[in-house]
Protein backbone atom coordinates (compact mmCIF):
# COMPACT_ATOMS: atom_id res chain seq x y z
CA UNK A 1 0.00 0.00 0.00
CA UNK A 2 3.25 2.29 0.09
CA UNK A 3 3.22 2.25 -3.71
CA UNK A 4 -0.32 3.93 -3.57
CA UNK A 5 0.20 6.64 -0.75
CA UNK A 6 3.51 7.48 -2.92
CA UNK A 7 1.37 7.52 -5.98
CA UNK A 8 -1.07 9.93 -4.24
CA UNK A 9 2.51 11.78 -2.88
CA UNK A 10 3.24 12.22 -6.62
CA UNK A 11 -0.16 13.18 -7.42
CA UNK A 12 -1.17 15.92 -4.66
CA UNK A 13 2.20 17.72 -5.41
CA UNK A 14 1.90 17.87 -9.65
CA UNK A 15 -1.85 19.11 -8.66
CA UNK A 16 -0.42 22.01 -6.46
CA UNK A 17 2.26 22.36 -9.32
CA UNK A 18 -0.30 22.87 -11.69
CA UNK A 19 -2.24 25.65 -9.46
CA UNK A 20 1.32 27.56 -8.85
CA UNK A 21 4.34 26.33 -11.00
CA UNK A 22 6.44 29.44 -10.20
CA UNK A 23 6.24 29.29 -6.49
CA UNK A 24 7.88 27.16 -3.91
CA UNK A 25 4.89 25.33 -1.88
CA UNK A 26 4.91 24.42 1.33
CA UNK A 27 3.50 20.73 1.79
CA UNK A 28 3.98 17.75 3.78
CA UNK A 29 2.81 14.34 4.71
CA UNK A 30 1.96 13.57 8.76
CA UNK A 31 0.54 10.23 10.27
CA UNK A 32 -1.49 9.55 13.36
CA UNK A 33 -3.55 7.34 14.95
CA UNK A 34 -3.38 5.28 11.29
CA UNK A 35 -4.15 7.91 9.63
CA UNK A 36 -2.46 9.84 6.80
CA UNK A 37 -2.71 13.16 6.26
CA UNK A 38 -1.14 15.55 3.32
CA UNK A 39 -1.55 19.05 3.38
CA UNK A 40 -0.61 21.98 0.90
CA UNK A 41 -0.17 25.55 1.85
CA UNK A 42 -0.52 28.05 -1.83
CA UNK A 43 -1.46 31.51 -2.44
CA UNK A 44 -4.94 31.90 -2.84
CA UNK A 45 -4.08 34.33 -6.28
CA UNK A 46 -2.38 31.42 -7.62
CA UNK A 47 -5.47 29.38 -7.15
CA UNK A 48 -7.44 31.83 -7.73
CA UNK A 49 -6.16 31.90 -11.57
CA UNK A 50 -7.83 28.06 -12.08
CA UNK A 51 -10.55 28.31 -9.71
CA UNK A 52 -13.37 30.63 -8.21
CA UNK A 53 -12.72 30.97 -4.73
CA UNK A 54 -16.40 32.64 -4.03
CA UNK A 55 -17.68 28.98 -5.35
CA UNK A 56 -15.09 26.73 -3.56
CA UNK A 57 -15.19 28.41 0.20
CA UNK A 58 -18.28 31.22 -0.21
CA UNK A 59 -16.49 33.67 1.20
CA UNK A 60 -12.52 35.57 0.74
CA UNK A 61 -11.77 36.85 3.52
CA UNK A 62 -11.27 40.63 2.79
CA UNK A 63 -9.19 42.09 6.10
CA UNK A 64 -6.18 43.21 4.48
CA UNK A 65 -3.71 40.16 5.36
CA UNK A 66 -2.39 37.68 2.83
CA UNK A 67 -4.75 35.22 2.02
CA UNK A 68 -3.63 31.33 1.58
CA UNK A 69 -4.82 28.47 0.70
CA UNK A 70 -4.90 25.35 2.89
CA UNK A 71 -5.41 22.08 1.06
CA UNK A 72 -5.69 18.73 3.09
CA UNK A 73 -6.09 15.35 1.48
CA UNK A 74 -6.62 12.40 4.13
CA UNK A 75 -5.84 8.67 3.84
CA UNK A 76 -6.36 5.63 6.00
CA UNK A 77 -3.13 3.53 6.47
CA UNK A 78 -3.63 0.97 4.29
CA UNK A 79 -3.66 4.10 1.33
CA UNK A 80 -8.13 3.92 1.06
CA UNK A 81 -8.94 7.75 0.62
CA UNK A 82 -11.20 8.93 3.80
CA UNK A 83 -14.12 11.09 1.96
CA UNK A 84 -16.16 11.37 4.55
CA UNK A 85 -14.20 13.57 7.09
CA UNK A 86 -14.83 16.54 8.94
CA UNK A 87 -12.01 18.65 9.46
CA UNK A 88 -11.79 21.68 10.89
CA UNK A 89 -8.33 23.87 11.24
CA UNK A 90 -7.70 27.10 13.09
CA UNK A 91 -4.75 29.39 12.05
CA UNK A 92 -1.78 30.30 14.67
CA UNK A 93 0.86 32.80 13.75
CA UNK A 94 3.57 34.31 16.18
CA UNK A 95 2.44 37.27 18.41
CA UNK A 96 -1.03 37.15 17.07
CA UNK A 97 -3.93 36.23 18.94
CA UNK A 98 -5.11 32.58 17.03
CA UNK A 99 -8.04 32.93 14.63
CA UNK A 100 -11.35 30.73 15.31
CA UNK A 101 -11.74 27.04 13.83
CA UNK A 102 -12.47 26.90 10.27
CA UNK A 103 -14.11 24.26 8.60
CA UNK A 104 -12.33 22.79 6.05
CA UNK A 105 -14.72 23.18 2.64
CA UNK A 106 -14.66 19.02 0.84
CA UNK A 107 -13.74 19.62 -2.80
CA UNK A 108 -13.06 17.72 -5.81
CA UNK A 109 -9.54 17.81 -7.36
CA UNK A 110 -9.35 15.70 -10.52
CA UNK A 111 -12.41 13.85 -9.00
CA UNK A 112 -10.40 12.71 -5.69
CA UNK A 113 -11.93 13.69 -2.61
CA UNK A 114 -9.95 16.76 -0.67
CA UNK A 115 -10.59 19.44 1.59
CA UNK A 116 -9.86 23.03 1.58
CA UNK A 117 -10.39 26.57 3.25
CA UNK A 118 -8.65 30.22 2.65
CA UNK A 119 -6.78 31.78 5.76
CA UNK A 120 -5.75 35.59 6.23
CA UNK A 121 -2.40 35.71 7.71
CA UNK A 122 -0.52 38.83 8.77
CA UNK A 123 3.36 38.24 8.97
CA UNK A 124 5.33 35.70 6.16
CA UNK A 125 5.34 33.23 9.03
CA UNK A 126 5.88 30.75 10.79
CA UNK A 127 2.11 29.62 10.03
CA UNK A 128 1.12 26.62 12.80
CA UNK A 129 -2.64 24.78 11.56
CA UNK A 130 -3.98 22.74 14.36
CA UNK A 131 -5.76 20.42 11.96
CA UNK A 132 -8.55 18.43 13.38
CA UNK A 133 -10.40 15.39 11.95
CA UNK A 134 -13.66 13.90 12.48
CA UNK A 135 -14.19 10.43 11.28
CA UNK A 136 -17.28 8.97 11.42
CA UNK A 137 -16.20 5.95 12.85
CA UNK A 138 -14.33 7.30 15.91
CA UNK A 139 -15.57 9.27 19.14
CA UNK A 140 -12.44 11.49 18.92
CA UNK A 141 -10.71 13.73 16.74
CA UNK A 142 -7.69 13.42 15.37
CA UNK A 143 -5.15 16.26 15.53
CA UNK A 144 -2.62 17.15 13.20
CA UNK A 145 -0.31 19.93 13.67
CA UNK A 146 1.38 21.49 10.51
CA UNK A 147 4.24 24.12 10.26
CA UNK A 148 4.62 26.24 7.38
CA UNK A 149 6.30 29.27 5.56
CA UNK A 150 4.57 31.89 3.82
CA UNK A 151 5.59 31.36 -0.12
CA UNK A 152 5.61 34.99 -0.30
CA UNK A 153 9.05 35.57 1.16
CA UNK A 154 11.83 34.96 -0.01
CA UNK A 155 13.86 32.39 2.51
CA UNK A 156 12.49 30.29 5.19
Amino acid sequence: MSFIRSKFAAFFTLALLALAPSITLAQARLEREGVVLYWGLVPAAIVSQKHALEEMHGIVPKDGGQIHHLVVALFNADGKRIEDAVVHAQLSESGIIASPPKYLTPMSVDGQMTYGQLFSTVRNGPYRFRVLVKLPSRAAEIEFEVSAWSSHRETP
